[in-house]
């Protein structure tokens, strides 16, 4: 049975997080002056796999102490032919991603339509190497540690009082509110996405498909973005030089 810590985790989850990823986090991105973005964004980026991991760890040692069982909170891979089925269908999905990835990257038209669809999260998306490194951090840390936190945790904490499929919904909507600041639209496309993860998680009866799946769809959001304003701020660089228009001068040719 849950204990008071575990209450507390559960607030810090379903609320306190929330708060601080909208009021605290993204709104000091969006209030940055433009010179102070890329140094706002390294510092966002650090804060939330401290946070994360933090979490987690204090999760883990919780459930040490307490000395529950491992598979309970999804860390023990199981061998089933639901994790098998889910395997393929993401070693499909991967390879059907990156097909089409390609192409969009080579398209200018459809990176500006991802750079529509981003334009909510434009600040939060990388925009140089270094960033792009730290991005891939964030998502190998939100793949593992959101995982761990929303669907193990949540889904265990939630079982003491709902049934399994009223469980995964709130624990759904949950994952979507902690995105609070990615707006209205941020907030369902992230629930169906919770929701779609913690179906895998119950189908394989362990964490390690959708640690898996989580990390790899942030990771490629990531570099699609970095490519996408890449490409936008080259085309604007190359707008604004100047045109050598000048006509002939008298007493010289034109160079």
């Amino acid at each position: 049975m849950p204990i008071a810590l575990d209450h507390l985790l559960a607030l810090v989850l379903a609320v306190l997080f929330p708060i601080r990823a909208a009021l605290f986090g993204y709104r000091r991105l969006t209030a940055a002056d433009a010179a102070d973005v890329p140094r706002v964004r390294l510092w966002l980026y650090r804060q939330g796999i401290a946070i994360q991991w933090a979490l987690a760890a204090a999760t883990v040692a919780l459930w040490a102490w307490q000395g529950r069982p491992w598979h309970a909170l999804g860390v023990v891979p199981r061998l089933t032919w639901g994790l098998l089925g889910v395997t393929v269908g993401l070693a499909i999905m991967v390879v059907y991603v990156l097909v089409q990835r390609r192409k969009a990257l080579e398209d200018d038209e459809a990176l500006a339509r991802l750079r529509r669809q981003m334009r909510n999260l434009e600040r939060m998306m990388p925009r140089s190497d270094d960033e792009l490194r730290w991005f891939n951090r964030l998502a190998v840390t939100a793949g593992v540690c959101e995982e761990l936190l929303y669907r193990g945790y949540l889904l265990w904490y939630l079982g003491h009082w709902l049934a399994p499929v009223p469980a995964l919904l709130v624990a759904g909507v949950v994952f979507g509110f902690g995105h609070a600041y990615q707006g209205p639209r941020g907030i369902a496309l992230t629930t169906l996405v919770g929701l779609f993860m913690c179906a895998i998680y119950l189908l394989t009866g362990s964490l390690l498909a959708s640690m898996v799946f989580h990390a790899l769809m942030d990771l490629h959001a990531g570099h699609v973005a970095r490519v996408a304003f890449a490409r936008e701020e080259q085309a604007l660089s190359i707008l604004d030089e100047p045109a050598d228009t000048a006509g002939p001068t008298e007493g010289g040719p034109v160079r």
